[in-house]
């Protein structure tokens, strides 16, 4: 078994998780759609939420040329794979069984929180694409999608009550995955 194979096994556990703690939170919504305020916002974040897990169980395929795996690397993409499912865990809402559920008041509730996940989860993106760049291009022209949506991110937490500040945000974000599973997203190779 190849260092990679053993350690990707233990990060798509955690992946795996909040991916299905993201698609049952979807599914409580769409049991609960009659009982339920909807905010396009917080539904933003939770698709933004999926993308960024996404992102980074691919980009571990990046690194199937490291042979060697300290235990400070193993830490670092543990410690990012738990952010991840923190960010998803703060993203979705508890969808109670009875009674009316305001995703709205939620996302202005915790919005702070789940986008100060996010944005950090950019910035350590950005330092980790720096880092393992290595003769990876690649990875350093990936932080010209990560930085924007960072930036955004800021701004969303630093103007939590402007709704065209949060729209916008969430906009930048969607348009930067896009553009970064398009083009900046090497394919699968090996």
């Amino acid at each position: 078994m190849h260092a990679l194979d053993f350690i990707s096994i233990l990060l798509s556990f955690v992946y795996a998780a909040a991916i299905t703690h993201l698609l049952a939170t979807a599914g409580d919504i769409a049991i609960a759609i009659k009982r339920i305020s909807f905010s396009w916002l917080n539904t933003g974040w939770m698709v933004v939420s999926l993308l960024s897990v996404a992102a980074w169980w691919l980009g571990l395929w990046d690194l199937r040329g490291q042979d060697i795996w300290s235990m400070g690397a193993l830490g670092l993409f543990f410690g990012i794979a738990c952010l991840l499912y923190l960010l998803v865990r703060l993203v979705c809402p508890r969808i109670a069984a009875d009674g009316p559920v305001d995703l709205d008041a939620f996302h202005h509730e915790e919005g702070r929180k789940y986008i100060g996940v996010y944005c950090l989860t950019c910035l350590v993106a950005i330092g980790v694409n720096t880092f393992f760049a290595g003769a990876s291009h690649i990875w350093l022209t990936q932080n010209y999608a990560m930085a924007p949506m960072a930036l955004a991110s800021l701004a969303a937490i630093a103007w939590p009550r402007v709704g065209w500040v949060q729209a916008a945000a969430i906009l930048v974000q969607l348009a930067m995955w896009a553009w970064y599973f398009a083009v900046l997203q090497p394919p699968l190779v090996g």
